[in-house]
C-alpha cells in the first residue's frame, strides 16, 4: 500500500521524463531523461528510505540512490561549467585556492551554504570539502 503512495507521488512529481536534458539508466538499465535536475535531485532524495520492493526486486530507495549517483555527477559538471574564467585558470594550473576563492565560488552556485556565509570561521580542510563536494574535484 505505501509502496503504491510512494509510486503515485513519484508519478505526480515527475521530473524524470522521456524527454529533456540529460540521459541516464535506472537500476535495471532503463534510459531515463532528466527534464528539471534540481527537481529531479529532490525527488530522488525524498524516495531515498523507501524499502518498498519494486518489480525488479530492487528497492525504490535502492534505485533512487543509484539515480541520485548518476544526477550528482551532472550536477557538479554543470556547476563546474559555470565556473569563473580564474577559477578554471587556477584549477587547470594548479595553483592553490585561497580561502575567498573557495567561498565565493561555492557562494555563486549557492549563495546561503554555510561555506559562502562563515567562511572566515571555517578552516581551510572544511572549505575544500565543501568545494570538492559541489563541485566534483579533488584539489588540496
Amino acid at each position: 500500500m505505501a509502496f503504491q503512495k510512494c509510486s503515485d507521488y513519484c508519478n505526480r512529481n515527475n521530473n524524470l521524463k522521456t524527454t529533456g536534458m540529460k540521459s541516464i539508466k535506472n537500476i535495471t538499465g532503463n534510459s531515463i531523461e532528466v527534464t528539471d535536475l534540481n527537481a529531479a535531485i529532490m525527488q530522488c532524495k525524498d524516495c531515498l528510505d523507501s524499502h518498498y520492493k519494486m518489480e525488479s526486486g530492487y528497492t525504490v530507495g535502492e534505485n533512487y540512490a543509484y539515480i541520485l549517483t548518476q544526477l550528482t555527477a551532472i550536477q557538479q559538471e554543470q556547476r563546474r561549467d559555470n565556473w569563473l574564467p580564474g577559477t578554471k585558470r587556477h584549477y587547470e594550473e594548479g595553483i592553490r585556492f585561497t580561502k575567498l576563492d573557495i567561498a565565493y565560488e561555492i557562494g555563486r552556485h549557492e549563495p546561503y551554504h554555510p561555506a559562502s556565509l562563515y567562511w572566515d570561521s571555517l578552516h581551510r580542510k572544511e572549505l575544500i570539502t565543501y568545494f570538492n563536494d559541489m563541485f566534483g574535484r579533488d584539489i588540496t
